[in-house]
Order: C-alpha cells, then sequence, then structure tokens
C-alpha cells in the first residue's frame, strides 16, 4: 500500500494539482476563519459595502482582458505565448484607463445603488482590476511553466494580506472603507512580491515584444473572447445581481446580512465541491477518452456526496441560530433566518458544482452558456417579485428557489448526457 501510494504521488501531476489544491483550501479556509473577528469589528453596511465594490470590480475584471488570458497555454512556442502575455497586458491597460475616466461620475453610478459610500472608493476601482488582471495573465504564464509553486505562494501570501489588513484596519477604527481598501492591498502586494521572485526566471523574457504576432494572436484565439467571455459574463452578473438590485431597495444592512449568509453558506460548501471537481473531473475525463464508461463512478459520488450532504444540512439548519450567534456574535441573529430561507439552493447547488464539467467533456458548452443565461433572467424576475412585495425575505426566498430549479433542470441535463454516452459504448 504504501509502495502504491508513494508512485502516485511521484506523479507530477498529481504533486502539482496537490499543491494548488492544498494552496486554496488553506487561503479560502483563512478568509473564511477570520470572519467571527471580522463581525466584531465591522458592521452589516461596511459587508454590503464590500460585496458590491468586490462584485463590480470582478465583473470589470473579466473583461478587462476579454478571456485571451485562457489562450497563454495553448502556442507550441514559448514567443506566441508571450505575445498573448503583451495582448491581455494592452487589453487591462486600456479598460484600466477607462475606469479611470469614470471617476468623476461615481457619485452618479453610486446614487444609482443608492450607496453614497461607493462613491469615497470609486478611485480605488482601476487598481483592483489592473491587479487582479495581471495576476491572471502572470498565473497562466506560470501554468504555461510549470510554476505552481508560485501560484500557490500568491494565494496564500495575498489571503494572509488580506486577513491581516482586514483586522488591523478594524482595529484602529478604520471601519468605513477598511474592508476595501485591504481587498484592493492584499492582491497587489502578493503580485509584487510573486513578481520580484519570478523577474529574472520566468517574467525578464516579457520584456521581449514582437507587435506583428500580437496581431496575429488577437485573430488566431478570438474565440475566447466571442465565446468564453459572454459565459463568463453571465456567470458573473448572475452572481452579483442579488447585491446589485437588492440594495437599491432594502438598504445595505439588509444586504449585507445576505452578503455574510451567502458567504457562510457558500464558501464552505465551495471548498468541499471544487475538491471533488478536480478530481472526479480527471477521472472521468479519461474514462471517456478511454471510451468506458463512467455512470458507476458518478452514481457512487452522488449516493455518498448526496447522502453526507443531506445529514450534513439537516444538522446545520436545525443549530442555524446557535452557529450564527457563536460564530458572528448576537448583533448578526437576523442571518440565521437568510441561512435557512437559502437552503433550497444549498441542496443541489454542491452536487451540479462537482460534476458541471460534464459539459465541456461533452463539449456542450454552448447550451450550458443559454442555460446559464435563462438562469439569470430567472434570477432576475425572482427577485423582482421580492422588490414588488417589498419583502427581503421574499426575495431571497424567490432567488433561493429559482436556484433549486436550475439545479434540479442541469442535473436533469447531466444525466441525459451520461446516459447518451453510456448508450454508444
Amino acid at each position: 500500500m504504501k509502495q502504491i501510494v508513494s508512485k502516485i504521488w511521484s506523479s507530477p501531476s498529481v504533486r502539482n494539482v496537490g499543491k494548488l489544491l492544498s494552496a486554496n483550501v488553506i487561503a479560502q479556509a483563512l478568509g473564511v476563519l477570520v470572519y467571527p473577528v471580522l463581525t466584531r469589528l465591522y458592521g452589516p453596511e461596511d459587508f454590503a459595502l464590500l460585496s458590491l465594490f468586490t462584485s463590480i470590480v470582478g465583473v470589470l475584471t473579466l473583461i478587462s482582458t476579454a478571456e485571451y488570458q485562457y489562450s497563454i497555454v495553448l502556442p507550441k512556442k514559448d514567443s506566441q505565448a508571450r505575445s498573448l502575455v503583451h495582448l491581455c497586458f494592452l487589453l487591462l491597460l486600456v479598460v484600466a484607463i477607462l475606469i479611470c475616466l469614470s471617476i468623476p461620475l461615481a457619485k452618479p453610478i453610486a446614487a444609482m445603488f443608492k450607496a453614497p459610500e461607493l462613491a469615497k472608493w470609486w478611485w480605488l476601482i482601476p487598481f483592483s482590476v489592473f491587479g487582479l488582471g495581471l495576476w491572471n495573465i502572470l498565473n497562466y504564464w506560470y501554468i504555461r511553466r510549470s510554476e505552481f509553486q508560485r501560484i500557490s505562494g500568491y494565494q496564500i501570501t495575498q489571503s494572509v494580506f488580506s486577513v491581516s489588513a482586514k483586522i488591523s484596519f478594524g482595529l484602529l477604527g478604520w471601519l468605513s472603507g477598511g474592508m476595501i481598501f485591504a481587498t484592493v492591498l492584499a492582491p497587489l502586494m502578493s503580485l509584487l512580491i510573486s513578481s520580484l521572485l519570478s523577474w529574472r526566471k520566468h517574467l525578464r523574457e516579457l520584456m521581449r515584444w514582437n507587435i506583428p504576432e500580437i496581431k496575429t494572436m488577437f485573430s488566431e484565439y478570438s474565440n475566447f473572447p466571442k465565446f468564453n467571455l459572454p459565459r463568463a459574463l453571465i456567470n458573473s452578473v448572475g452572481q452579483s445581481l442579488p447585491v446589485w438590485l437588492l440594495t437599491p431597495h432594502f438598504g445595505l444592512t439588509e444586504v449585507g446580512r445576505l452578503s455574510l449568509a451567502l458567504m457562510a453558506a457558500f464558501v464552505p460548501l465551495n471548498i468541499i465541491a471544487r475538491a471533488c471537481y478536480q478530481v472526479l473531473y480527471q477521472r472521468v475525463a479519461e474514462y471517456v477518452q478511454l471510451g468506458q464508461g463512467i455512470s458507476n463512478v458518478l452514481w457512487r459520488f452522488f449516493l455518498l456526496a448526496g447522502g453526507s450532504l443531506v445529514i450534513l444540512l439537516i444538522v446545520v439548519y436545525i443549530f442555524v441560530p446557535q452557529l450564527v450567534t457563536w460564530i458572528f456574535g448576537s448583533d448578526w441573529i437576523e442571518t440565521a433566518k437568510i441561512i435557512r430561507t437559502l437552503y433550497p439552493y444549498l441542496i443541489l447547488m454542491p452536487i451540479c458544482g462537482t460534476i458541471c464539467f460534464l459539459s465541456d467533456v461533452f463539449a456542450k458548452q454552448k447550451v450550458a452558456m443559454w442555460m446559464e443565461f435563462g438562469y439569470v433572467l430567472a434570477v432576475a424576475g425572482a427577485l423582482f417579485v421580492g422588490i414588488m412585495a417589498n419583502s427581503f425575505l421574499t426575495a431571497v426566498s424567490a432567488y433561493a428557489w429559482v436556484g433549486f430549479a436550475y439545479h434540479a433542470i442541469q442535473l436533469g441535463w447531466f444525466s441525459y448526457l451520461v446516459r447518451k454516452y453510456q448508450r454508444t459504448l
């Protein structure tokens, strides 16, 4: 047994996945574990303002490189990969400059969300987008060079900087905007450290530019902005809609509680789902390449994960008020109601999140994109139901049931794809 484990771990691929997975889990765990401290330093309004800020930054960061960064690992020649890095950088620079031009419009934009505090921190958005966009570019350059240690190092240092800064600013009394500033500063600091450590070996060669080749790469890999970008934007907008639509109508306090509830409910489940996703994706893809059946593997996972999830959710549901009070403090007890209201969403989300790779395995990305587009429209409709009823919990409940329906349809579609594949064997 020891020899088998040693042989498996000696595989470079397994070690690299282990490094990235461990770093991701550590980074996310640090972010989650610090919340009991943050909820005693900051109020719901601060969390809502942070969610609003990061949701806007998230969408703009996607646009900033037009998803060209995913193509960096594909060319056979390093010179072509370098040109793709340069292309991404130029696009990022243009978007960052355009965002800077929007700074004089900060107050009208903040007024749209009825969050005047957002205007004070709008000037940080171009810095945040530039830092995150530049890391996205370097991340795929590191992947191409198999420098997974640099990726792991960035993930952990970024989380440590973020946690430390948020706590420090809170203790110093900088409660208005402290978490936003920490969120912007942490990636920039981690990016600087990673760049200094990698400059001589991996980054200095990026100083060699080839403008004609950049133009060629722009055309050759144009499918990324044509197809990947719309799907990514739909996904990002769907995740941001609750914050964008509910903030103007119910205020920062209610949305702050929702932001904490979403974090407390989704992040732990997403960490588990992501780990299972990476393991299952590799195994199922390999079986399909070899023309072998996959239904048994997926069925065993569904029984084990589904059964464990149901038990976990039942136990947590019973003790949610006590857990929220103990972990986040008595001031956040209203968050327990929101978490319970979100339960329909939580039932199938981890399962679907784990096996969502099936659309890639069976080359059904276009169908997945349109399904996601329909889901975003349904989410918008659900949130408007709550807005028209002037009930925050009604909006959250409608959002949760739309999520349940979407994941149920998604699960049925995945089941159809698997059955169709099995019949070809």
